[in-house]
């Protein structure tokens, strides 16, 4: 944890600095005390998530209210982000004064060079005179006044995100999935996929039943969960138990770990604590008569008694950041009855990437979770789809089809980090069998 946070805090410390000189030359049109309310905001808003970080840290973090955690975690993302995304345009301001200073400089020692002008003289020019006439301010001004309005935009839309509620502003999305060899007996039954619920970040009862009717409107025949149910620890769930103990499915529901339920991301007292909470876990979803699949299959019968085969694996993704790899697929479909068609559960769609896309042609289907599509982008249906996950993630949220193989990731249910939504919302998923 200290490798961590000593280098983002000087990393933070010397962007401070950077923006505080941009800061204190911005705006020199505005009066004295305007100029001083902007850059003494600025500093507030940073000083304050400084002292109260390791206050935070000294009161033990994970054993505060859910409340409280999330309105940290909310105001440190914004004071962070917001200068990151001001730092592009003030860098490339300093870049161009940088090469200006050595066109100046030139000039000083050759004097009128006008047949034999450099590169950067060039340079200089085409920039001033695509910049510089904007607004009849100077170039230097104009990218300023740039930087300090991007900079804004993550204050104003992630706190206006985080106050309106959309963290539990849920979408149901609906999709028909035909599946190869899968008997006729099984169109038209509907499967609820859910993910990452992350109840260490719930703080409101009455949002979370809203969002569990909505699941109960779609009349689910099965519902699969992909996996991180808490946060750190398991005993995150149990506020929550009734509420899930709604859960229910006439064929059943069926479940899988994810990165964030193994314990890996807490200090624990010994391994004794970290293996009694990981049993907690197992055991939590057995209370809640969810069948809980450990890199095994199982077949799923049907009224008709027509089988469907279901196979779910441990936590496995290609980045060690987000989890160690327990899943084993191998192991996972030891037994499994030849050439059958397959649904796969697995929570880290980088695990389909790698060893199931082209490798296993079986699966027919696999259903992810873990990218929460970063809980921020752009969908437009038919127009455009983005998020900063897709940096990460080739396929970040919904449905890709590749033939006889197709990966649906879900957008997730929950929130972590960051209490809102901005344009990806909450995601229960409604797949009706063709």
């Amino acid at each position: 944890m200290l490798y961590f946070f000593v280098p983002f805090l000087l990393a933070n410390l010397a962007t401070d600095y950077y923006v505080w000189r941009h800061l204190k030359k911005g705006f020199p049109d505005w009066a004295l005390a305007k100029r001083r309310t902007c850059y003494g905001f600025y500093v507030a808003l940073q000083i304050t998530w400084y002292v109260a970080l390791p206050v935070v840290a000294a009161w033990g973090y994970e054993g505060l209210p859910a409340w409280f955690r999330n309105a940290f975690q909310t105001y440190v993302l914004m004071a962070v982000v917001s200068k990151v995304w001001a730092l592009p345009w003030w860098l490339f301001k300093d870049i161009l004064a940088f090469f200006s200073w050595i066109a100046f400089r030139l000039k000083k020692i050759y004097g009128d060079i006008t047949t034999r002008e450099s590169a950067l003289l060039l340079l200089e020019n085409k920039v001033n005179k695509g910049i510089m006439d904007v607004a009849s301010i100077s170039r230097a001004d104009f990218l300023s006044r740039l930087g300090f309005v991007v900079g804004s935009i993550p204050l104003l839309g992630l706190g206006g995100s985080a106050l309106s509620e959309t963290a539990y502003r849920y979408k149901i999305h609906r999709l028909k999935i035909t599946l190869k060899g899968l008997a006729p007996s099984w169109r038209g039954k509907r499967i609820v996929h859910l993910s990452d619920l992350h109840t260490g970040s719930w703080d409101d009862r009455e949002a979370i039943q809203r969002g569990l009717d909505l699941v109960h409107s779609l009349h689910p025949d099965l519902i699969f969960f992909t996996g991180d149910l808490v946060n750190t620890r398991a005993a995150e769930v149990e506020p929550w138990m009734d509420l899930l103990a709604q859960i229910q499915a006439p064929l059943g529901v069926f479940s899988i770990l994810g990165n964030h339920d193994y314990g890996d991301y807490t200090q624990w007292v010994d391994e004794d604590a970290k293996s009694s909470n990981f049993a907690t876990m197992i055991a939590t979803h057995r209370e809640l008569g969810w069948k809980l699949l450990r890199n095994q299959w199982i077949p799923i019968s049907n009224e008709a008694g027509d089988i469907m085969y279901l196979v779910g694996s441990e936590n496995w993704g290609k980045r060690s950041g987000f989890g160690k790899q327990y899943g084993d697929l191998n192991q996972a479909m030891k037994g499994l009855p030849e050439n059958s068609q397959t649904i796969l559960l697995t929570h880290d769609p980088s695990h389909f990437d790698l060893e199931v896309l082209g490798k296993i042609p079986t699966i027919g289907l696999t259903l992810c979770g873990h990218t929460h599509g970063m809980q921020m982008g752009i969908e437009i249906p038919g127009f455009l789809r983005w998020s900063p996950a897709s940096w990460v993630y080739p396929h970040w949220a919904g449905h890709y089809n590749f033939g006889d193989q197709q990966l649906y990731v879900n957008r997730g249910f929950g929130f972590v980090g960051f209490r809102g939504r901005l344009g990806i919302f909450p995601e229960i998923t409604c797949l009706q069998l063709g």
